[in-house]
């Protein structure tokens, strides 16, 4: 499918895709050919009460969407999966454990990937997803109202049929690309819910415990899961902050609030949340 040459993209099937997910148990689903932001929409769904856990609000066209730090979060039409989830776990989980569902996101995706498009996928702290040394995937979380308390619009967006033109730069990559053979999206889409499906069951039976066992998953908590897949782990990494101050030092572990742990030379041990960083990039200057 070599869209550089005029070739038509292939679009989501609503009908295959309903088909293939009706055992998933999902809330509301909706699929626009052009939206502006999926999560926009999708939150304020929520905020109208018509949109509860597990709704799907996926798009061919995403046009203002915003990633994380604001960034411009545009797809040309038919080449990606631009899909926001409603996660409203409700008294199951914790509102501190909320910040998890990126990690969440970022194991399904990953998961789905290597299933359907046979590519090895690791993530990069925070919430980027990588095929080798280049993005794939960025995700974006935030918190919204629902019921009595919060939950949590989950967006993604996975480069899925871009050609090498079309990526806007020259550290991200596409599935195609990646595994050098066309990606059924309908079949990737359907599989990456059924993964944050299945991750999600576990979490809320652990009460949004990250070093409980998660049922289903051989006995493994979310955060050994999420660590084991963190292509930053082991690496010295260059930390920036809003502030314009830097920390170099290696990343050691992931810890149980979602921080990067991170030791300098001297053995000294510094805890950074994704909101407190700007940018976390190798010190050998490579994306992961």
């Amino acid at each position: 499918m070599d869209t550089s040459q005029g070739a038509a993209r292939a679009a989501i099937d609503p009908t295959r895709f309903a088909q293939l997910t009706q055992q998933l148990s999902l809330g509301a689903v909706e699929f626009k050919e052009t939206s502006g932001s999926t999560n926009a929409e999708l939150a304020d769904l929520a905020s109208r009460g018509l949109a509860g856990h597990l709704s799907v609000y996926y798009t061919e066209h995403q046009q203002a969407g915003k990633g994380r730090l604001g960034r411009a979060w545009v797809t040309p039409s038919g080449s990606s999966i631009t899909v926001s989830v409603m996660m409203a776990p409700g008294a199951s989980v914790p509102t501190e454990a909320l910040s998890w569902y990126t990690m969440l996101a970022a194991l399904a995706w990953s998961r789905a990937a290597e299933r359907v498009a046979k590519v090895p996928v690791r993530i990069k702290w925070p919430n980027d997803l990588l095929a080798g040394e280049f993005k794939i995937c960025g995700i974006l979380a935030q918190m919204v109202p629902a019921g009595s308390g919060y939950g949590v619009v989950v967006g993604t967006g996975m480069n899925v049929d871009q050609s090498r033109e079309e990526l806007p730069v020259p550290t991200a990559t596409s599935l195609r690309l990646a595994s050098s053979h066309a990606i059924d999206r309908t079949q990737l889409l359907a599989e990456y819910l059924k993964e944050l499906v299945n991750l999600d069951r576990g979490f809320r039976q652990v009460s949004g415990s990250v070093d409980l066992p998660l049922p289903g998953f051989e006995g493994r908590s979310l955060r050994e899961m999420a660590s084991e897949k963190l292509a930053t782990l082991g690496h010295d990494v260059r930390v920036e902050f809003p502030d314009g101050s830097t920390l170099e030092a290696t990343a050691v572990q992931l810890a149980p609030d979602g921080a990067l742990v991170l030791e300098d030379r001297n053995g000294q041990r510094t805890n950074v949340l994704a909101g407190d960083v700007h940018h976390v990039r190798r010190a050998d200057g490579k994306y992961a």
